[in-house]
């Protein structure tokens, strides 16, 4: 919550089933026990000025709670802030003790025809456009949690930043900038245990190569260019690096002469600026051998 304040983020609370799980064991009160935490929220967390609102309301969102025995009213009444209740999947939606649902990631749906597990998301932008309820989608890398030691050997393959962008993409289906969708999640976006982080960047597997001929510089792309954002040339004077000219996606030459200070530059470089999230990737240095013959 401070980072949050001194960043100016925003955050909401989120009630795992797992924080219950213990009392629901033992056979305590388990609407009690999410009594307690979320007043604990409200008078901890919720009244800090960074915390998210939907409709000037702070948001909760449910993990897993669904089938849990929980008098909802009951929750409601007994909160003083009066949240918004938010419940996974698109479910949510013919739920009546929610106020808005949140799309997550589904690996379990992925399959040959929709490895992406597109079809998830789909259902809950469909459910989403029949009800009046706040909608936020989600969208991800990839999945793979062999490495989690509650894995089920799921996996969502990343197929070079493909996923990215198909899942960020999704919603533009069924929302616009006159019907926007409320908020978009990046599912898990630093759980690194199920390969769904993006801290790192998204490798969109791209090489670059680059040549110099007749006063002219050209790169050779291999890789899916839809995941490049721009071409940025570098050049090198002394022992700095800066950025000489600025190519647009698609194009693959610049003339010497259109670049910064191009007569004094000692050498060039390519680099493949990637979309929102994606790695960057360079291209070797390649000698300016005019600066090197005028030295």
């Amino acid at each position: 919550m401070e980072e949050a304040e001194q960043q100016n983020f925003e955050f909401a609370v989120s009630e795992d089933s797992g924080a219950l799980s213990e009392c629901q064991k033992q056979g305590c009160d388990v609407t009690g026990q999410l009594i307690v935490d979320l007043r604990f929220a409200a008078e901890h967390f919720e009244t800090s000025p960074r915390t998210s609102l939907f409709e000037s309301r702070p948001a909760v969102f449910f993990f897993g709670l669904e089938k849990l025995p929980i008098d909802w009213r009951r929750v409601r009444e007994s909160l003083p802030q009066k949240p918004l209740f938010f419940f996974r999947n698109s479910g949510a939606f013919s739920n009546p003790d929610s106020d808005g649902g949140y799309s997550w990631i589904a690996p379990e749906t992925a399959s040959p025809d929709d490895p992406m597990a597109i079809k998830y998301l789909d259902r809950f932008y469909s459910k989403a456009q029949g009800s009046n309820k706040i909608a936020v989608g989600s969208a991800y890398k990839g999945f793979d949690d062999a490495e989690a030691r509650w894995g089920k050997g799921r996996v969502i393959e990343q197929r070079c930043a493909q996923t990215w962008l198909t899942t960020l993409g999704e919603a533009s289906h069924f929302y616009s900038s006159k019907h926007q969708l409320a908020a978009l999640t990046i599912a898990t976006w630093n759980d690194y245990e199920q390969c769904t982080e993006i801290e790192t960047g998204i490798d969109n597997c791209v090489s670059i190569q680059a040549s110099l001929s007749e006063g002219r510089l050209t790169w050779k792309v291999s890789g899916p260019e839809n995941t490049i954002y721009r071409f940025a040339v570098l050049a090198q004077t002394g022992h700095e690096w800066t950025e000489a000219a600025d190519v647009p996606p698609g194009s693959h030459s610049v003339k010497l002469s259109q670049l910064q200070a191009h007569e004094a530059a000692t050498a060039f470089c390519v680099e493949a600026v990637g979309k929102a999230s994606i790695l960057n990737h360079f291209s070797q240095p390649i000698r300016n051998p005019g600066a090197w013959n005028q030295r």
